[in-house]
């Protein structure tokens, strides 16, 4: 039976040891983290005008993912993952998927409740200096101009964890 959610694909695991179980196991926890699960099958949507984009970027050592919410006039929300697992950056996964009304509404609230245009351009480690670490990034445009845009390298905003779950990645 369809249930018109959208079926995604789980990423390979390409960690050296791991057994099929412990790779089972890895995928589903990811699954669960993912709070925001786009639920319109791809073929149901029909061309639409964005409003606002944002992209969120997350790297550090082995890893680099991407996410980009984008709101459309008509209220949908259209969430686009690019995946990278760690220890072969090469191999990129994208991820997509839209959300239905009451869904998108609930992402819109979230992504305003973090009032992004109140954060500081950078975020700055204090106290220490890490030459490895975690870098990202997040770039608010609307209607194609800069809005705001956000970085930080081994400094997070406190809203951190909920902002990864909103965008499906970490």
């Amino acid at each position: 039976m369809n249930t018109g959610k959208l079926t995604r694909l789980a990423p390979t695991i390409r960690k050296p040891g791991s057994t099929a179980d412990e790779k089972l196991a890895l995928m589903e926890e990811r699954r669960k983290k993912l709070m925001f699960e786009p639920t319109i099958p791809l073929d149901a949507i029909r061309k639409r005008r964005p409003t606002i984009i944002v992209r969120f970027s997350v790297g550090g050592f082995g890893v680099h993912n991407e996410s980009t919410l984008t709101f459309f006039e008509d209220g949908s929300v259209k969430r686009d993952i690019l995946w990278r697992e760690e220890y072969d950056l090469s191999v990129a996964i994208p991820r997509s998927g839209w959300y239905e009304k009451e869904d998108a509404l609930r992402v819109h609230e979230r992504f305003v409740s973090f009032s992004f245009h109140r954060w500081p351009d950078e975020f700055v480690e204090k106290g220490y200096y890490t030459t490895d670490g975690t870098q990202w990034s997040l770039v608010v445009k609307r209607h194609g101009k800069l809005l705001h845009q956000h970085s930080g390298s081994n400094a997070y905003p406190s809203s951190w964890t909920a902002v990864t779950e909103l965008f499906g990645i970490s």
